[in-house]
């Protein structure tokens, strides 16, 4: 008699909310929460500011990934990527880099965040097109990264959404600048206050998109992030957890529940 195997289930896992909101406090709490299996697979793990730091140190070897790649392949996708721009033209991106044996060099310091976003978009692109299960995080300040969304949920991978968020930007500002002052990275105010914008407009496309979506508030200092609402997609439609209006965030509340489409009235 014979057996086949289930397929297993793909997954993409997006860590959300704009810079100082709290996104690595709240990627850890979701690593170290058990389910009844045991830990959340986040499968292949990106991180733009980690791929700086293995730039900057050295190499980054795909095959860390579990991909094969070569310098055309990189240069095409970065190229198609709209991250070469004025500031960072193809030009200088052909000179910041060698690729050979399935390794990435930076070769001017200068650009190495630069070079980190755009490896960042193609492992994405890349773990998509080999059907691997993967998360990442995210300022959610650009929609390619609901394209990426949509893409993955086109070739059936289930979509979970973490967002978190802050009731005002000044709160991010204060909190990059503490982070700053502590060696950590830094990010001018005005891009902040931008992200901070760009990041709650896109959040109501996105829970189009996803399969689940966890909503947390981190706007109390010393305090842990406050997941207060959740819905799961149940035969095409939103199941909500119970929640209770007085507890949810103003941000919450203008960004997606004033984004509802309301039925008309004949």
């Amino acid at each position: 008699m014979s057996s086949t195997k289930t397929p297993t289930q793909l997954r993409l896992r997006v860590f959300a909310g704009p810079n100082g909101s709290g996104k690595s406090t709240l990627i850890q709490y979701v690593r170290d929460y058990k389910t009844g299996t045991g830990p959340i697979d986040f499968g292949y793990y990106i991180n733009a500011d980690e791929l700086a730091q293995s730039l900057r140190t050295g190499s980054f070897d795909f095959s860390q990934f579990d991909l094969m790649t070569d310098a055309k392949t990189f240069k095409a996708t970065a190229i198609a990527s709209g991250l070469i721009n004025k500031k960072f033209t193809e030009e200088t991106f052909i000179k910041v880099f060698k690729l050979s044996k399935n390794k990435l060099e930076l070769t001017d310091s200068k650009y190495v965040e630069q070079l980190a976003q755009i490896l960042a978009d193609f492992l994405r692109k890349q773990l998509l097109i080999h059907q691997k299960r993967f998360s990442f995080e995210t300022v959610f300040s650009h929609e390619s990264k609901l394209d990426i969304m949509r893409e993955a949920k086109a070739n059936g991978y289930k979509v979970y959404l973490y967002f978190v968020s802050t009731e005002t930007p000044e709160i991010n500002k204060a909190r990059v600048l503490s982070r700053k002052a502590q060696g950590g990275h830094d990010v001018p105010p005005d891009l902040i206050e931008s992200r901070y914008y760009r990041s709650l407009d896109f959040l109501y496309e996105a829970c189009q998109i996803a399969y689940q979506v966890f909503f947390f508030d981190n706007s109390t200092d010393g305090k842990e992030s406050n997941m207060y609402a959740h819905f799961k997609m149940v035969n095409g439609k939103k199941k909500w957890d119970d929640m209770k209006m007085e507890d949810l965030p103003r941000w919450f509340i203008k960004y997606y529940l004033g984004k509802i489409p309301m039925p008309k009235v004949k």
